[in-house]
């Protein structure tokens, strides 16, 4: 049986868009360190192009590679995605980094006022729902994807990958954490 994905070209993409996950672990710069294991998992289904389906809750495997507290300088953490764990089969080597980042989405978010969204502005139904994560149709069971960058207060995401092919956050201003709940779009390479 071939693995998904075995027919990529290292460093080709797995599929035609990112995947939408959520952290299962937390990642701080005050605390985390260099080699940490970083887990998400998926929540929408995600289509391979060898036409194989990640089934949401699929787990996203990955690691820091960098990490620096604020007291140094800039806040900075480094994130790779190094494998994909498909319940059934073996774990599947790839190269994921990030596309987006939000805040969990909170029950004020889907229901109440836009003016706590996390890119500062009401926006119409489509935008609001992409911000928070909440859908337009919540019943559909695909959630919306989120807009592109960082939309963690305070935090940037790098548009280039750091050189070993890690996702860059920073922020100037404080010490950050990603709670396990925060969204994460990831774009899936065959690895290298």
């Amino acid at each position: 049986m071939l693995l998904p994905g075995a027919l990529a070209q290292t460093g080709q993409p797995l599929a035609k868009e990112a995947v939408l996950s959520a952290l299962t672990s937390k990642v701080d710069t005050k605390k985390s360190k260099v080699g940490d294991t970083v887990t998400a998992k998926t929540l929408n289904p995600l289509q391979l192009t060898d036409g194989t389906t990640l089934p949401p809750g699929t787990k996203l495997v990955g690691k820091v590679t960098q990490v620096q507290p604020k007291s140094s300088g800039t806040a900075t953490v480094a994130i790779v995605f190094t494998e994909v764990d498909k319940k059934g089969a073996a774990p599947m080597p790839v190269r994921g980094v990030l596309a987006a980042v939000a805040p969990e989405p909170s029950m004020a978010d889907s229901g109440g006022s836009t003016n706590d969204l996390p890119m500062g502005s009401g926006g119409n139904k489509a935008q609001t729902a992409a911000m928070t994560g909440t859908g337009i149709n919540a019943g559909s069971g695909i959630l919306p994807s989120i807009q592109p960058g960082s939309s963690v207060k305070g935090v940037t995401l790098s548009p280039t990958p750091a050189a070993d092919g890690s996702s860059v956050l920073q922020s100037t201003d404080k010490d950050f954490k990603l709670d396990s709940g925060t969204r994460l779009e990831v774009g899936l390479t065959a690895a290298q």
